[in-house]
């Protein structure tokens, strides 16, 4: 039976088609082409030869108008963090506080690691200065649990790697 004479045939035909088509045009361009995000990379800090965890940032993914992190958290602590929160607060020139974001880490024990990916919008990599990283006082990891921690409480069991991708402050 041809095509034409069945209309189930023919709309499938045509819902094919179209979806070839769409395809075909969201094809990705080369990683150079301009306007395209562009990732730079490096090997992710996994100690620093002290017994604590270390925070490293080792990826960096710049779009037009916002600019995105990788992020791991390696446990060389004897005992499991539960949980840990870190507030990123990215700093323009001058000091001026931008944008700030919080991420979590769950479930980690003794020398795992998590990844987690960290994003700014509306500003690009290069107008970022500096990323201020603090702990708001939630975590639970040895004897600490979200009940009895303070600011400040759970980033001292925590290495803060230094990064080719950006500038990290303590605070």
């Amino acid at each position: 039976m041809p095509i034409m004479n069945n209309p189930a045939l023919l709309v499938s035909t045509a819902l094919l088609a179209l979806l070839a088509a769409g395809c075909a045009q969201t094809a990705k361009p080369p990683a150079d082409a301009p306007g395209r995000a562009q990732t730079d990379r490096s090997e992710p800090v996994r100690t620093t030869g002290r017994e604590a965890a270390v925070l490293s940032v080792h990826r960096r993914t710049a779009f037009e108008d916002a600019c995105t992190y990788g992020v791991t958290l390696t446990n060389n602590l004897p005992f499991r963090i539960t949980n840990i929160a870190f507030r990123f607060a990215a700093h323009l020139d001058a000091g001026v506080l931008y944008q700030d974001r919080h991420l979590n880490f769950f479930q980690l024990d003794p020398t795992n690691s998590q990844y987690r990916e960290l994003t700014f919008t509306q500003i690009r990599c290069d107008q970022i200065a500096h990323i201020e990283v603090s702990d708001p006082g939630r975590c639970a990891m040895g004897k600490l649990t979200k009940f009895s921690s303070n600011p400040g409480d759970c980033i001292r069991y925590i290495d803060i790697a230094p990064s080719p991708h950006v500038r990290l402050v303590r605070k």
